[in-house]
């Protein structure tokens, strides 16, 4: 046998063996269970760490030692495995969690608060019958002049009438804007928007709440 064929013999023979030696080390590997895999990089990773160590006992107090490794699983510090410095990877995913939940719970505690505030301020509301025609008829109004494009009667009245920002009044000139049928109507036949009118006050009456336009800050 010629030496370049006995040299490309050994080439070939070594890269198989070592494709051989990745594909077990990889079944290998996959064979492990995720909750050992887990268990396994812990203990690697906490060893002589006590930043790590810190970190997950403090995410572990919001988790809870019963939910604690497969919330972990299921967040991938398993991605940590494969990462060249899998102790500061997962103190950075410990961390992160930890934050992430903190930042989770302070907003909720906040909006909560907030709910909480409004449901008070909107139990002091009393509407007496006079001011709910007033203001059925007043948003009817309303309604028609955005109908129309009635600017100036929408800024210098409605608006403050209504306690409305300007980024209030906008958008509900955007909502309307889309009712393109009523404007085609109104455009073919401008009487029309007097019976638009009479139905707007029909309808608020019988539902005041939510059809008088920003009603809960107009009776607040």
């Amino acid at each position: 046998m010629k030496i370049s064929n006995i040299l490309i013999c050994a080439i070939v023979s070594i890269l198989v063996a070592s494709c051989t030696k990745k594909i077990s080390a990889t079944k290998s590997k996959e064979a492990i269970p995720q909750a050992e895999q887990v268990s396994l990089l812990k203990e690697q990773t906490e060893a002589n760490n006590p930043y790590v160590v810190a970190a997950k006992n403090q995410l572990l107090q919001f988790i809870g030692s019963k939910n604690f490794d497969n919330y972990i699983t299921k967040h991938g510090i398993l991605n940590c495995e494969s990462d060249n410095n899998q102790s500061s990877c997962v103190l950075s995913f410990y961390l992160n969690e930890y934050y992430k939940l903190n930042y989770n719970m302070e907003l909720k505690k906040v909006i909560e608060e907030k709910q909480a505030q409004l449901n008070i301020e909107l139990s002091k509301i009393s509407a007496t019958e006079s001011n709910i025609k007033n203001y059925c008829q007043s948003s009817a109004d309303f309604i028609a002049a955005i109908y129309t494009k009635d600017t100036a009667k929408i800024n210098q009245y409605f608006q403050p009438k209504f306690k409305m920002s300007a980024q209030d009044i906008l958008s509900l000139q955007t909502k309307i804007s889309k009712d393109n049928y009523s404007q085609f109507l109104i455009e073919e036949n401008p009487s029309i928007l007097q019976e638009i009118k009479v139905d707007y006050v029909e309808k608020c009456l019988n539902n005041p709440k939510d059809n008088i336009i920003n009603y809960f800050n107009i009776f607040r």
